[in-house]
């Protein structure tokens, strides 16, 4: 193979090389050495994932043979006991290879069907004669068909063409061909197909989000026609100044949020924005903006009369991360109603209930949401705000209703943390010491407890009961979570995941 990082292109353009016993090579000669070595790369980077995919749908099948690995010996009997032990080693997985647990599980699916139904093509893939791309769009072809018959010949006629031809290429040949051997009609095929409709939400950079839905081709239509007809209407408004693409996402994102209809204040979904920036008037804001751009210390109060701290300006979503001080604002003078969790920036003093209390209170369930924003388990990307408050130290043995001994965890884990060897360790860290509040500290707490209280409406009940919660909900806006360190029964150990940048 040539040396990627060789002496190839560093003599003139169109000079020969010297090769092997002194032999000329000339560029396109030894443009096409570099070329070769492309595609050995690429059989490679085949068989890798080859094995990959074995090697997991291996260690699955493994776990399902023997669920008595992870399975706790009193909850072995039970049906489930097979279905734990393939959750928890896909879970090990997950952790160890820095994947969902979806996918681990799908990738599991893939290989034993690649195996029991695809042998020729699985052949091909385990040589590196084609990608997992290829293989994957084959077991889609393949998924509900139940003729063994057809899917041998479909085998067959696919083997011969994989790696030969490009993705998009294998997939409309794919289909063909499961059309042409396939004896369902295609009313049958589609009422399969209608079981996968879903939506998927993938966060984009710069506070945008990327919403897709699968839906009846009939639906999607529908949906098309009327979002080009609103928009289409809307940009003939005098003074319109936005395209037909801002104008169909604004509707979009309109109807399915309920702007102006009863049903937009049904849902709650939790924003931490700042005092400074929603509370403070713009000439205030302005003020303290142009008083800190001139402060060359961070102590000096600004026009606000409060400390010019970086932290003040930083508003985040829930389950998605920090949002621009302007929808900061937005959502802070537009909310019809919001519940003030009042949080501290500058002592730590989560609430403690001990033994008294075995169900962690709302005030511990948003700090715990903020702290972690996604399941406690390394790896595990599910939302806080829909995870169980799981004690670490199990409570049924002496565990407190602690904010330390506390933790957000999604179902299946928290599941797998009571029926398996797989689980956090049950040793939480102890519990910090707190530091005597500054003066500081005691006065930044009084201008924000005054400009609560001023801000307050003098009406309703969400404003009563927020300003009367306040003393009793001082959180923290940068918590220090406590260790949580899972183990394995195969001896593997997984940290928390890394602080955030």
């Amino acid at each position: 193979m040539i040396d990627s990082t060789g002496e190839a292109g560093s003599g003139p353009e169109g000079a020969d090389g010297a090769g092997p016993r002194g032999a000329t090579i000339s560029q396109a000669e030894l443009l096409d050495m570099v070329m070769t070595d492309a595609e050995q790369f690429a059989f490679e980077t085949n068989r890798i994932a080859a094995r990959r995919l074995a090697t997991i749908g291996r260690a699955i099948r493994m776990a399902r043979e023997n669920p008595h690995i992870y399975v706790l010996p009193e909850l072995m009997t039970r049906t489930e006991a097979r279905d734990w032990a393939v959750r928890a080693a896909a879970t090990e997985l997950s952790m160890r290879l820095l994947i969902p647990t979806a996918t681990v599980l799908n990738e599991a699916t893939e290989a034993h069907t690649l195996a029991a139904r695809l042998p020729k093509l699985w052949l091909e893939f385990l040589d590196g004669a084609t990608s997992y791309q290829i293989v994957r769009a084959a077991v889609e072809a393949i998924t509900g068909w139940d003729d063994d018959e057809a899917v041998a010949r479909f085998d067959s006629e696919l083997a011969g063409i994989a790696g030969r031809v490009t993705v998009a290429s294998f997939r409309s040949r794919a289909k063909r061909l499961r059309d042409r051997l396939s004896a369902a009609t295609m009313a049958e095929r589609h009422r399969r197909a209608l079981t996968e409709r879903r939506v998927v939400f993938e966060d984009a950079p710069e506070g945008m989000m990327w919403l897709h839905a699968l839906v009846p081709a009939l639906d999607g239509v529908k949906i098309r026609t009327r979002l080009n007809a609103t928009a289409k209407q809307a940009s003939r408004v005098a003074g319109e100044t936005r395209t037909r693409d801002q104008l169909r996402a604004d509707q979009l994102s309109a109807w399915l949020t309920g702007a102006g209809t009863p049903t937009a204040v049904q849902t709650r979904v939790l924003v931490t924005v700042p005092l400074i920036a929603g509370l403070l008037e713009k000439p205030v804001r302005d003020a303290r903006v142009a008083s800190t751009s001139t402060s060359t210390s961070t102590d000096r109060p600004s026009a606000s009369g409060l400390p010019a701290h970086p932290w003040l300006d930083v508003a985040t979503i829930d389950g998605y991360g920090p949002i621009s001080t302007e929808t900061a604002r937005h959502i802070f003078d537009t909310a019809t109603a919001f519940r003030r969790l009042i949080v501290d920036p500058i002592t730590a003093e989560p609430l403690y209930l001990d033994r008294t209390h075995y169900r962690p209170s709302q005030a511990q369930r948003d700090w715990l949401t903020l702290t972690y924003q996604r399941c406690s388990r390394p790896g595990c990307n599910s939302l806080a705000a829909t995870s169980d408050i799981d004690h670490t130290h199990d409570w049924a043995h002496g565990g407190a209703t602690d904010i330390d001994n506390l933790a957000p965890l999604c179902p299946p884990d928290h599941t797998l943390k009571h029926t398996t060897w797989l689980g956090p360790e049950q040793t939480p860290e102890p519990r910090p010491e707190q530091a005597p509040e500054s003066k500081k500290s005691a006065d930044v707490r009084a201008a924000l407890q005054d400009l609560l209280t001023s801000s307050a409406p003098s009406t309703g009940p969400d404003s009563d009961r927020a300003t009367r919660d306040w003393p009793d909900e001082n959180l923290t806006l940068d918590p220090k979570p406590s260790r949580r360190r899972w183990t394995s029964p195969t001896g593997y150990i997984s940290d928390t995941d890394p602080p955030p940048f």
